[in-house]
């Protein structure tokens, strides 16, 4: 018996929605004993949800380090049935297997496709996203259990970005949130079959948003929270956010220094504002604009026109 609901989202719009189906480990604080994140971050999913009607005709709307989807979902909700634009192209990207599988649940359950060419798309892609393109074998630190990203169900991709992969390896092992995982590369869990870019089941390769140009061009939101590699996915776009056709263009960024950092809890979250300003200062045509705080703290950009 399915268990999908039909609450509504931050933004009004109802939205079918399964918590029992949300990877990771039960919660304290929610009805359903399950973070269903629909109601987190309101301040800023009304903010971006009010830029979005700005947007050119077919542009494309990216969800870097999508988490449980519920900023995509909720975006390409308010488009499609509150502004009446099932032209702009939603794309999410999340290293978390079961997590991105459940996005593409979530979409399709809701009236989405797939298909990035067809009109009302929310695409998945299950991949790490940083300045580089690597295709290594080792697997990266397995997390404590005091760490948030295990207990959240996470995969390593905070404990990449603090660390390194081991060995200079170049990319990044899914565990399974439930289970304790060896350092032997066999005990790896089966990752979901969603959109991945990786050949072995058990590894994430690392990708630039660049590598993905044809499929997100011409850029028209660009959402990061990804844990502390913030600078570095803004890094491997750089052809996306100085290429022709992009003339109006949005980026929202989180960034904690260290003390907010550690009175968050989180301990890993740290992608200084510092580092993200030094990317962006490659990017002329972006001006910063007011920080939207939210619990978490973003660094707003918008693209200047030309």
């Amino acid at each position: 018996m399915s268990s999908w609901t039909t609450p509504k989202t931050v933004l009004g719009n109802k939205i079918i929605w399964d918590t029992s189906k949300i990877p990771g480990k039960r919660k304290k604080g929610t009805s359903s004993g399950k973070d269903d994140q629909l109601w987190r971050c309101r301040k800023t999913k009304k903010f971006e949800a009010s830029l979005l009607h700005n947007l050119p005709h077919g542009a494309c709307f990216v969800d870097a380090g999508a988490h449980f989807g519920d900023t995509v979902i909720t975006m390409a909700l308010y488009a499609r049935d509150t502004l009446q634009r099932p032209d702009i192209r939603f794309v999410a990207f999340e290293p978390n297997p079961k997590k991105a599988r459940f996005i593409e649940e979530c979409a399709a359950a809701n009236g989405f496709d797939s298909d990035i060419n067809s009109k009302n798309t929310i695409r998945v892609i299950s991949c790490v996203l940083g300045d580089e393109t690597s295709t290594g074998g080792a697997r990266a630190r397995k997390e404590t259990e005091k760490d948030w990203c295990k207990f959240d169900g996470r995969t390593s991709y905070e404990e990449v970005a603090i660390r390194g992969p081991l060995h200079n390896s170049t990319r990044i092992a899914n565990e399974d949130d439930d289970k304790s995982t060896s350092d032997d590369e066999s005990s790896c869990s089966s990752s979901s079959k969603s959109s991945s870019s990786s050949s072995n089941d058990n590894f994430l390769d690392i990708h630039r948003l660049d590598n993905y140009f044809d499929l997100i061009h011409p850029l028209g939101f660009l959402h990061v929270d990804v844990e502390g590699w913030e600078a570095k996915v803004l890094s491997g776009a750089s052809e996306l956010l100085t290429a022709p056709g992009s003339s109006l263009c949005y980026i929202l960024a989180e960034t904690f220094n260290r003390k907010e950092a550690r009175n968050r809890g989180l301990g890993f979250s740290q992608t200084h504002e510092e580092d993200i300003l030094e990317v962006m200062s490659n990017f002329s045509l972006f001006c910063r604009g007011d920080d939207v705080v939210d619990g978490e703290r973003n660094l707003f950009f918008e693209r200047v026109e030309e």
